[in-house]
C-alpha cells in the first residue's frame, strides 16, 4: 500500500475536530456519571480512555480511507497524542469551571482538607489524560501499521 500524502493543515484540522468530539463525549459521560451518582467510583474514569482509544482508531482508519494510503508511525503517534492531549486540556478546563459550581467534585480530587485549590482537579485530569494519550498513541501506531504491512485493506 502506498504512503498517504497528508498535509499539515489536514492533520491540524483532524486533531481539532476529533479533539472536540472526544471532549464532548467526556463531558456527556461526566454529567451522566454525576447524575447517576457514579462520580465517587473513580475506576469509571477509564471509560474516557476507552473512548479516546476508539475515537483515535476511527480517526486513523478514516484518514487511511480518505487518502488511500497508510500513515507513517511517527505521524500517527503525533496525531493521536495531540488529539488526546487537546481533548484532555479542554476537559481539564471544563473540570476547573465545574469545580467552582460543585464543591463535591473538588473533594473527590483533594483529600487534604486544608487545600482549597480548585485547580488541583483540573491539573490532575490534564496530566492523567496526557499520560493516557501517550499509551493510546502507541496503540494507534501499531494499528496503523496493519495498513502498511497489508494486513488490513481500505
Amino acid at each position: 500500500m502506498l504512503q498517504a500524502k497528508i498535509s499539515f493543515s489536514e492533520i491540524k484540522k483532524t486533531i481539532f475536530i476529533f479533539g472536540m468530539v472526544n471532549f464532548a463525549v467526556y463531558t456527556v459521560l461526566f454529567l451522566l456519571f454525576k447524575y447517576l451518582n457514579f462520580l465517587n467510583i473513580t475506576s469509571l474514569w477509564v471509560v474516557n480512555y476507552v473512548t479516546l482509544t476508539l475515537i483515535s482508531l476511527y480517526q486513523v482508519h478514516r484518514l487511511v480511507k480518505q487518502n488511500r494510503g497508510y500513515i507513517p508511525f511517527l505521524q500517527t503517534f503525533c496525531m493521536v497524542f495531540f488529539t488526546g492531549s487537546w481533548s484532555f486540556v479542554l476537559f481539564g478546563i471544563f473540570i476547573f469551571i465545574y469545580a467552582w459550581l460543585d464543591p463535591y467534585l473538588n473533594q473527590l480530587f483533594n483529600m487534604d482538607a486544608d487545600s482549597q485549590s480548585k485547580l488541583v482537579s483540573a491539573i490532575l485530569v490534564i496530566f492523567e489524560g496526557i499520560g493516557a494519550s501517550i499509551i493510546i498513541a502507541l496503540i494507534a501506531m501499531f494499528y496503523s501499521s496493519r495498513y502498511e504491512d497489508g494486513e488490513a485493506t481500505i
